[in-house]
């Protein structure tokens, strides 16, 4: 007999860390036809919102409940490396035991992260046919689009929206709801001005008196009046305007024509080899490297950026080229080190050119004097971009870069980029990114070989 599937349902969840409140008040209920995502920036709290639906951390006020008692509750976690595998093989490993669970509900911390563009359709080939509810936290806009329901989490107000429909329909609602509140706003603040006015206006005639024979009213009266009036107006608060965050990217100066060029290179790494490989960057170009997990991706940027060396053929660099790196691991802020005394280091700039730098990526005074490690994987790539921009590099080499950033970072630097004039390499399997990146050329990886064996 066919499974019973049930409803998870929480009810006024409030959750805070010291003195911060990270879930306010909320409330969800997933049924087996939900498909719900949750977006909101980096560090909102909707990994904790997943950890307190399955029931591993404790809500400080409201409760979740399960119907059936018995419901089956699965959590995939966002860091989830495994021994001894690639990110992307670790990510198929445990995404594939998940689904084998048969669990009645699944929780699903960032799904996309890491998986190819099979894994992806392993997935999205589930999504469609579990029958069970799902919660889902992801940066993934193709992904988020197969939703139901969006949940998104909003800083400051720590309010919580609900939007049916998928991504595309989450981002349009929320734009005209925007525009309403701004023009109920605009309104209210005309009318508030209309009847200071008017009494303004009033105690002056109060004052001047009303003409000949009439009787002068009492200022208290204008007033009780002029309150009374203010009073009926419906308030309406004032729109939160986000900080935004703005991500700029400029060369500090072109280099050569022929940005990198490999010929016939190999790459071997342990048991595996990569190439014969030819490829030719010129400035300007935006070249997409493409592969599934395994094919060598990854070891192949390492070699262009010279952090590899060749097991044969060659690698140039021309002249004026000043190659960066955002790369898909940790990066250079996940250190002991603060973040400030590091990316000092890193950049050469001044402290307090470094602050305002940082402070234009989001990450301001607080942030700057923590340790590296203990930033979030979002703040650490925002770090990493910012440095790429303190250096002024005129070659990007990106892997990955949306692994770890919010749907906000991921639209800026997709802005950034369209106004990018030097070279750009970049490996990623969102699916939206790549298109907003607009290849002029891709290469596409088979899968890696074994290395030959030392003669």
């Amino acid at each position: 007999m066919a499974r019973s599937r049930g409803t998870l349902a929480a009810r006024s969840i409030s959750k805070s860390y010291g003195d911060t409140a990270v879930l306010n008040g909320l409330s969800l209920s997933v049924t087996p036809a939900s498909r719900i995502g949750v977006v909101g920036p980096n560090g909102i709290g909707k990994s904790t919102l997943l950890r307190v639906l399955a029931g591993i951390e404790e809500p400080d006020a409201g409760t979740v409940t399960h119907e059936p008692p018995g419901l089956a509750v699965s959590y995939l976690v966002q860091e989830r490396a495994v021994d001894g595998l690639s990110g992307g093989e670790a990510a198929r490993r445990n995404l594939e035991a998940i689904l084998a669970s048969g669990a009645d509900v699944l929780l699903l911390d960032e799904p996309t992260n890491d998986l190819d563009f099979a894994g992806l359709e392993l997935l999205e080939r589930f999504v469609d046919s579990h029958r069970g509810g799902l919660v889902a936290v992801s940066h993934d806009r193709a992904f988020l689009e197969r939703m139901t329901s969006i949940v998104e989490l909003q800083a400051e107000t720590r309010r919580v929206g609900v939007y049916p429909g998928g991504w595309s329909d989450y981002v349009a609602q929320r734009s005209a709801a925007r525009e309403l509140h701004e023009s109920a706003y605009a309104g209210y603040v005309s009318e508030r001005e209309r009847l200071d006015e008017q009494a303004r206006r009033m105690r002056q005639w109060e004052e001047r008196g009303y003409g000949q024979g009439r009787k002068k009213k009492k200022t208290k009266d204008v007033k009780k009046q002029a309150a009374k009036k203010l009073a009926q107006v419906e308030r309406v608060e004032k729109p939160w305007t986000p900080c935004e965050l703005r991500l700029s990217l400029s060369p500090a100066a072109r280099g050569g024509d022929v940005v990198a060029r490999l010929e016939q290179a190999v790459v071997e790494r342990g048991d595996f080899r990569v190439g014969p490989v030819d490829l030719e960057l010129r400035h300007g170009d935006r070249l997409a490297l493409l592969g599934r997990n395994g094919s060598g991706k990854t070891t192949l940027l390492k070699a262009l950026l010279g952090e590899l060396p060749l097991a044969s053929g060659s690698r140039r660099i021309g002249p004026g080229t000043v190659l960066g790196e955002l790369p898909q691991g940790p990066g250079p802020f996940a250190g002991r080190e603060r973040l400030l005394d590091r990316f000092v280091a890193l950049s050469g700039l001044p402290q307090g050119e470094a602050r305002s730098l940082l402070a234009t990526f989001a990450l301001r005074a607080d942030d700057v004097l923590r340790p590296g490690r203990s930033l979030s994987p979002g703040e650490r790539s925002r770090a990493a971009i910012a440095l790429l921009a303190a250096r002024g590099v005129n070659a990007l080499v990106l892997d990955e870069p949306t692994n770890n950033l919010d749907l906000e970072a991921i639209e800026q630097l997709e802005l950034a980029l369209a106004g990018y004039e030097g070279a750009a390499v970049l490996v990623t399997h969102d699916r939206r990114f790549l298109e907003a990146f607009d290849p002029t050329q891709t290469l596409e990886l088979p899968a890696a070989r074994a290395a030959s064996p030392s003669p």
